[in-house]
């Protein structure tokens, strides 16, 4: 249900978790059968909306926690239409999101593990104890598969098993806030309708996206191409998704998917015979890449 309210209500967020602490410019919603909340701006809401839905989900306030100054700041930026921190401005920076499958960990030593792998000081803040944001605002990037490989980290020291979404580097504007919250829906998308991963990010979760908004007669004459093809044999399936995902590389698609060089391309010659469609140029790797979204999505459905 409270999906059909994010097209409502602009900026809303829905988390499978409370919301910020102290996120008091919003108005926060729990929906119990489903286990999950949703956050909606006061600015996009009426008192009465406010009442309605109150009467519908349970109203919930976020308590507030004591933070030091710059923390305090950067939440109140990022979460509460707060002022930009101070000496920020334009400062190029990149949020990272981390969802811990367990509560059961010091929040001390985790913050240390996050700050290792990072180069230069970060600011860490909490949303309750299994989820966290980095603020990443070194000169120097770290790489993707480097910030990835801490859910493996995680996983083998802490025995907690990590989700991550690694932002884009962005400039600290008013804009900020509003790209952060898109960053947050998408992280939540992933983790409803995407096959667990070690890491997250824009690239890797808007194409599931689009898939999932794709109107009824679109997705319905994609799945008349392709559908029989991949129900009819799962191994292809799964090797035409990775060999795309992998940049139509061949041998580093096999190397993924642990199988040999000719497999793979015995199950790409395959799939090819099967609906005529080659993978051999941008046009058909997009169109059949946008099939196997949704394709993965509505088998999830099933």
């Amino acid at each position: 249900m409270f999906e059909k309210l994010l097209a409502l209500y602009p900026g809303a967020l829905i988390t499978e978790r409370p919301p910020v602490p102290g996120q008091v410019k919003s108005h926060i919603f729990h929906d119990g059968s489903e286990q999950n909340w949703i956050s909606i701006p006061v600015e996009s809401i009426t008192q009465r909306e406010v009442d309605l839905l109150g009467a519908i989900y349970v109203k919930a306030e976020a308590p507030s926690e004591n933070l030091p100054p710059l923390l305090q700041q950067w939440k109140e930026y990022l979460f509460e239409g707060g002022e930009l921190p101070l000496g920020s401005d334009g400062e190029p920076v990149r949020l990272i999101q981390f969802d811990f499958q367990s509560d059961n960990h010091d929040r001390d030593e985790l913050e240390t593990a996050i700050s290792g792998f990072f180069p230069e000081e970060i600011l860490i803040l909490w949303q309750g104890p299994q989820r966290a944001f980095a603020v990443d605002r070194g000169e120097f990037s770290v790489d993707e598969r480097d910030l990835a490989s801490m859910a493996g980290a995680f996983e083998s020291d802490f025995y907690i098993k990590t989700r991550i979404y690694i932002g884009r580097r962005l400039p600290v504007s008013d804009a900020l806030p509003g790209q952060f919250r898109e960053e947050m829906n998408y992280f939540e998308f992933a983790k409803r309708n995407i096959s667990p991963d070690s890491y997250y990010t824009f690239e890797k979760v808007f194409p599931s996206y689009v898939a999932s908004l794709l109107p009824g007669p679109l997705a319905e004459a994609l799945n008349a191409v392709f559908t029989d093809a991949f129900r009819s044999d799962d191994e292809m399936f799964t090797t035409v998704k990775g060999f795309l995902e992998n940049g139509s590389n061949a041998s580093l698609a096999a190397k993924k998917l642990y199988i040999h060089r000719n497999t793979l391309q015995y199950r790409v010659d395959k799939f090819t015979d099967k609906t005529g469609v080659s993978l051999k140029d941008f046009h058909s790797a997009f169109t059949v890449y946008l099939a196997c979204l949704l394709y993965e999505r509505d088998r999830g459905r099933s």
